[in-house]
């Protein structure tokens, strides 16, 4: 069975900014993130500039689709189009970076579509469709996160219906945003898992801290997933730095505490 693979997120702006030369010298393997305007800001031979730099340094990469104000199932259809067309850019400078998976989230809005949900579904799965035909002659892999979808039942169809969309993992959105535990996700989701992304909370907001002071069941939810066999990309996604090293410590621990795979 193969090892498991850990990341941190590191969005493109910083990066460049601040961490390049850090994250290269570590060879820590990032999840790159395009959010923030970033598109706004560098052109696609910046793109190319960095991931040859980390790909010279034998950087491991993955790639965060941008999300901020995207739709990408919205009801209206000029959202609905503008936010296809800036994942589908997204996709062409995430293959640049060689990743792994690449996450987007689905875009779902309570205050929006919670009384609309079968519409909003028919309109995503269009979309969906779409950006998996564009990350098929991209050779990537797609990976829908639960952000604020209040249930299970409302992704779950998109993966029964579009062959090779993974599932991203986010346990910290489960408890924040839908108020509900790992229990209600992994059971029913687990074979399309690719990724799980690591923060903690306390269950109020979604405050990205170190993992270990918030009150996420970590190390069940780890157990979980090795007992199923799986070994999906494990993400770090606290927001401050002075939580990264913390957190790298931490999931240390606990992989260390799991079993020996089989």
């Amino acid at each position: 069975m193969r090892e498991w693979r850990v990341f941190v997120s590191v969005p493109f702006d910083l990066l460049v900014e601040r961490y390049l030369p850090l994250v290269k010298e570590r060879g820590l393997a990032v999840e790159v993130s395009l959010d923030r305007g970033v598109f706004d800001r560098f052109c696609f031979e910046d793109f190319r500039r960095v991931a040859g730099e980390l790909r010279e340094a034998g950087v491991r990469c993955n790639v965060h689709a941008p999300f901020c104000d995207l739709s990408p199932g919205a009801l209206d259809s000029l959202v609905r189009e503008a936010s296809i067309r800036r994942l589908r850019e997204a996709l062409r400078v995430a293959a640049l970076f060689d990743p792994e998976t690449v996450v987007l989230h689905s875009g779902y809005h309570p205050g929006y579509h919670r009384e609309q949900v079968a519409r909003w579904q028919e309109s995503l799965h269009g979309a969906i469709e779409r950006l998996l035909a564009e990350a098929r002659e991209l050779g990537l892999t797609l990976a829908l996160e639960n952000v604020f979808e209040p249930s299970v039942e409302v992704l779950k169809p998109f993966f029964e219906v579009h062959p090779g969309l993974t599932w991203c993992f986010d346990p910290g959105h489960a408890q924040a945003f839908s108020r509900s535990r790992w229990e209600d996700w992994l059971p029913v989701l687990y074979p399309y898992l690719s990724e799980i992304h690591l923060h903690d909370n306390r269950g109020e907001w979604d405050e990205h801290l170190a993992l270990g002071e918030g009150t996420i069941p970590f190390f069940e939810i780890l157990s979980f997933v090795a007992e199923k066999g799986l070994r999906p990309v494990l993400t770090v996604e606290a927001h401050a730095e002075e939580a990264v090293a913390p957190s790298l410590s931490r999931l240390r621990e606990l992989l260390g505490r799991l079993p020996p795979a089989a």
